[in-house]
């Protein structure tokens, strides 16, 4: 019927284009088109050729329609930046409903997205959490899989979580917990083929010292690194860890390491996150203690990046601040989420910031370049600091 229909008009319309339109004529246009769409399609060959050229228009339409709602879809996307969860809260269930963007990349956005998530989990009042993603086209990259991984492992702590059975089947193709004792070695080829994110639980002492001495070999190993600046280094990236023990009265702390390439460089790139007390607590409770002092989140971060600051008893001088040095010299990155507040270096440039929501815990990330010739490290011990060291200089 529908095919009678569609000829019917197009010879109707021919009539009235090539013919031009005469209204004592419409009826003839009628009756003829009638006629002759009848005619036409009792002709197998005529019907066959109607079916192609309609396959052919529906084929043409659908992929028009298809590219359409793509555009829209990125232009929402592009209008939304860079969320990567949205939230449903069902008050009648007790159950917070949250959905992950298919593209989860270890970054800034996404380390400051996740201090959201964790305040809309805390804050949400809800027993039970869901977590689903928009599993086609997904891109998840292997510190952002992991980083988030751990996030839920620790949610699971206060509340029931569940996860979607394809998210969880990545989580568990991608994430590898492990000892920190197992960790011995960077393999930077090997690193770069593998899909698997490596994450070691760090738990004791010893555990500390074979994590931190690997990572300063591995730095001395690929960068100019001069011998005196061995101890420095060691006792810098150790306090990070014993900060996260001492200061946060947790037992467990998060370790993992990737290998990133950006514009022609490569360079090392450090997490060690807890999730106890925060920096901010830390140091409103020794400020207060020591001068009855009460400061606020950006004040307590101001204080402890400052140097000789420190709320811990025989941490020998080395805070926070040691390690801004040497991450500065060297022109990597260092971001510290803690509380509602975080800390960003680049090169030279530093801020301090109010965060999308509040971290549980301290989160210390550090970009590292390697194989930089341009200069060479050095420590000077009479000030205790990390110098830099142009080669012409040497």
């Amino acid at each position: 019927m529908l095919d009678y229909i569609f000829v019917y008009f197009v010879i109707y319309y021919l009539d009235r284009k090539i013919i031009g339109y005469d209204r004592e004529c419409e009826n003839i246009y009628l009756f003829r088109g009638i006629y002759l769409s009848f005619i036409m399609l009792k002709n197998v060959k005529f019907k066959k050729n109607l079916y192609n050229f309609k396959k052919n228009v529906f084929n043409k339409w659908f992929i028009r329609v298809k590219k359409c709602v793509t555009i829209i879809k990125n232009l929402d996307h592009t209008r939304k930046g860079e969320e990567m969860f949205s939230y449903n809260n069902n008050t009648k269930e007790k159950a917070l409903y949250i959905t992950i963007s298919s593209e989860i990349k270890y970054n800034f956005n996404f380390l400051n997205s996740i201090t959201e998530l964790m305040i809309k989990v805390e804050n949400s009042g809800c027993e039970k959490i869901y977590f689903s993603c928009e599993i086609d086209n997904i891109n998840f990259n292997n510190m952002g899989t992991a980083y988030l991984y751990n996030v839920l492992i620790f949610f699971s702590r206060k509340k029931k979580v569940f996860i979607h059975k394809q998210l969880d089947q990545l989580f568990h193709e991608k994430v590898s917990h492990s000892d920190g004792k197992k960790f011995k070695e960077i393999n930077v080829e090997k690193d770069k083929l593998s899909e698997i994110q490596q994450c070691y639980c760090i738990r004791d002492d010893k555990a500390v010292n074979q994590t931190v001495q690997t990572l300063v070999e591995f730095i001395l190993k690929n960068n100019l690194v001069l011998e005196n600046a061995r101890e420095f280094l060691i006792t810098t990236i150790g306090e990070i860890f014993s900060n996260a023990f001492n200061h946060s009265n947790e037992k467990l702390v998060f370790f993992m390491y990737g290998i990133e390439w950006h514009k022609g460089k490569v360079y090392l790139v450090i997490n060690i996150t807890d999730y106890g007390k925060t920096i901010i607590n830390n140091v409103q409770n020794y400020q207060k203690i020591q001068y009855e002092r009460e400061l606020d989140s950006k004040e307590c971060i101001a204080w402890a990046m400052k140097e000789g600051n420190t709320t811990r008893i025989g941490s020998g001088g080395y805070g926070l601040s040691t390690l801004v040095d040497y991450v500065s010299k060297v022109k990597g990155e260092l971001l510290i989420f803690s509380g509602d507040c975080m800390y960003a270096l680049k090169g030279n440039n530093e801020n301090i910031l109010r965060s999308k929501g509040s971290f549980i815990g301290t989160s210390v990330s550090m970009k590292l370049p390697l194989f930089d010739t341009s200069k060479a490290i050095s420590y000077d011990k009479e000030n205790n600091k990390i110098i830099s060291i142009a080669l012409d200089q040497i």
